[in-house]
């Protein structure tokens, strides 16, 4: 038997061997630093025994998976805490999200824990890591299901852990068990701190249609010292999450009875996303886009034509009927590529209208599940900055080009930190996921590389990542919360003009098809100002903030009304200001400006009524600036022409 470990060198073996055998073999400091182990790329345990030619890495702690071992022990360690301190727990899963650092556990009990019972969770998880060891064990089904015939939730991981590798592992401790497919250390040595921290809810599968189990999260270290700079990582991201962010700039809310997922764009909200929605079409008037307005749903039968019910039936909203008595059945739009083909469709294209940019800031809902619903991050009503531009074959380089450039010029605007860009490609082996005509991906996955090769772009390939039309080039960032999320997306398109008999007359007097591209400018606006304001830490740039000024009189009437008057003058300009007349100290005012981030704060007193100037200070700034009230306002239309 060959063992080809993670360097490339080959071990051999004339007899079934388990993993900690097999590391002690290469060093005996290695069988103790081994925490688990990946076979072939599936996760298992030191004790798992390999029977055939395979694959090893050996997870230790210089390994890129450690941690993740580490906060599924720590999980699975929480776990049969709660098991032990409560009666008739049914563990369901542990959890943690790759680069992400805490963990969790769900669980049913009745009655429920409350916060109060975390310290009591804490003090058990502490004996139990200093004392204790865990066991695994792969079986069949049969026996899962006798282990498990109690416990619904580790019935259903055991049955899909089976169907992928014909076996289950299962971990005991103390008379507890789980069935996991992630790495679990069996030396509990390896854990020196575990943190409760907190309990939440969450849905089993995340849909909403399940129980609501609890779950309690926790962080695990190595040590104390790497657990406090964990929590520090761990805070600046709750700070920079964009639901903390907006109970202080009330951007957006939700109301239960509206919907869940349904955003409510406060007054605030309304002018950011305004101000971002005007630049953007200025933008797209550069660029020689045509703005067209589309209807918010359209009929089965359109979307089972451009392929969108067969593909993503699961994403949309369920079909709905006409007026009373119609037959009639209607989707709301979950994306726009249908209706914009039929805008071009409208009447006879020639080569020479070609490229034609038809552009829509177009408002489409999808059903994503309950659980999945994160703040603006994932919604269910969405308002997407979509283009659709049809072009000839001899145009896809420069179009592709030109649009890559409209993005780059978008996104430096707002300093929006980029993290990888991805090539999405198909996976030839998918029969079911991808439009089956292999010269047409050929062709297009060919020509979408070539033009970033052209562009000097780094870049990922990903197979298996494109739409089931075509390839894309998607620009990916991560968020607060480390969710990787796509904000700009450029896609090739040869399928939904043939499918509608899209046509453009060429020089010959033949009809042709155009290749369609998608564009998306900055995603959909809930995304990208979620984005924008965890990028920002909620400090928005002058010309986006809501409140670009704060005017805090002082003193006489006289006073107050000179600041009505700076006001009046400043709104002339299209400026946005308020009138602080709060019966406070004038320290509180300037700091409550500060903590809701406003650009601006201009403090007016007997002098600046009687120079008919203002003096200004800075977000972030101790600086206090006297200068007359003309030059206040030219020097901030200024930067607000300039998008500063």
């Amino acid at each position: 038997m060959k063992i080809k470990l993670l360097d490339g060198s080959i071990k051999e073996f004339d007899q079934a061997t388990n993993v900690r055998t097999i590391a002690e073999t290469i060093a005996i400091s290695l069988k103790k630093a081994t925490a688990a182990a990946k076979v072939n790329g599936r996760y298992v345990s030191v004790d798992y025994v390999i029977e055939k030619d395979s694959n090893l890495e050996l997870i230790t702690n210089r390994h890129e998976d450690f941690y993740k071992t580490l906060n599924y022990t720590a999980a699975f360690v929480t776990g049969v805490a709660i098991s032990e301190l409560y009666k008739d727990v049914k563990l369901a899963k542990v959890l943690y999200k790759e680069d992400e650092l805490e963990y969790g556990i769900t669980f049913e009990v009745e009655p429920r824990i409350g916060l109060e019972e975390l310290q009591n969770i804490q003090n058990k998880v502490n004996q139990i890591i200093k004392n204790e060891s865990i066991l695994s064990k792969e079986m069949d089904l049969k026996e899962a299901e006798e282990i498990f015939k109690g416990n619904q939730y580790q019935l259903h991981l055991a049955k899909e852990m089976f169907e992928t590798y014909g076996e289950i592992t299962v971990y005991t401790l103390n008379g507890v068990s789980i069935v996991s497919k992630h790495p679990i250390a069996l030396n509990l040595k390896n854990i020196k701190v575990v943190e409760v921290q907190q309990l939440t809810g969450e849905y089993w599968l995340n849909d909403s249609k399940n129980i609501m189990l609890q779950k309690v999260h926790g962080m695990a270290a190595e040590s104390n010292e790497t657990l406090s700079s964990k929590k520090e990582i761990l805070e600046d991201r709750r700070s920079r999450d964009h639901r903390i962010i907006n109970k202080t700039l009330k951007i957006f809310g939700f109301d239960h009875l509206v919907g869940p997922g349904l955003p409510l764009w406060m007054p605030n909200g309304t002018i950011v996303k305004e101000e971002i929605k005007k630049y953007l079409k200025e933008k797209e008037w550069e660029y020689d886009y045509i703005n067209v307005t589309t209807p918010v749903i359209g009929t089965v039968e359109l979307y089972k034509k451009s392929g969108h019910w067969d593909h993503y039936g699961e994403d949309m909203f369920q079909p709905f009927n006409g007026g009373s008595g119609s037959d009639e059945q209607f989707i709301l739009r979950p994306m726009n590529c249908p209706h914009h083909v039929a805008v071009y469709k409208q009447e006879q294209r020639s080569y020479r209208d070609l490229p034609l940019r038809i552009a829509e800031h177009a408002l489409q809902h999808r059903y994503e599940s309950s659980g999945s619903l994160t703040g603006l991050e994932r919604v269910r009503a969405m308002e997407l900055t979509d283009s659709h531009i049809f072009v000839r074959p001899d145009q896809v380089e420069a179009e592709f080009k030109s649009i890559y450039k409209l993005i780059t010029e978008v996104l430096e605007t707002f300093n929006i930190q980029i993290d990888y860009l991805s090539l999405s490609l198909r996976d030839p082996e998918d029969k079911v996921k991808y439009y089956q005509d292999d010269k047409m991906w050929d062709e297009a996955e060919a020509a979408l590389e070539k033009v970033l090769q052209d562009l000097n772009i780094d870049y990922k390939k990903c197979i298996g990542e494109a739409a089931f039309y075509g390839p894309k080039l998607d620009i990916q960032i991560k968020t607060a919360q480390n969710h990787e999320i796509t904000v700009s997306t450029i896609q090739l398109d040869f399928l939904l003009p043939k499918k509608f008999d899209v046509t453009y007359i060429d020089q010959n007097q033949e009809f042709k098809a155009p290749i369609m591209i998608h564009r998306g400018l900055i995603g959909t606006y809930e995304r990208f100002i979620a984005t924008l304001l965890e990028q920002t830490k909620g400090v928005l740039p002058l010309w986006l903030a809501p409140n670009q000024i704060e005017i805090i009189p002082v003193g006489s009437e006289e006073n107050i009304e000179y600041a009505n008057e700076v006001k009046k003058q400043l709104k002339k300009d299209f400026i946005r200001t308020h009138v602080d007349l709060r019966d406070e100290r004038l320290s509180y005012k300037i700091r409550d400006a500060q903590t809701s981030k406003i650009p601006y704060q201009l403090v007016l007193g007997d002098q600046e009524r009687k120079d008919n100037s203002v003096t200004y200070r800075q977000y972030g700034s101790e600086q206090q600036t006297t200068i007359k009230l003309n030059e206040f306002k030219n020097m901030i239309t200024d930067l607000i022409c300039n998008k500063k």
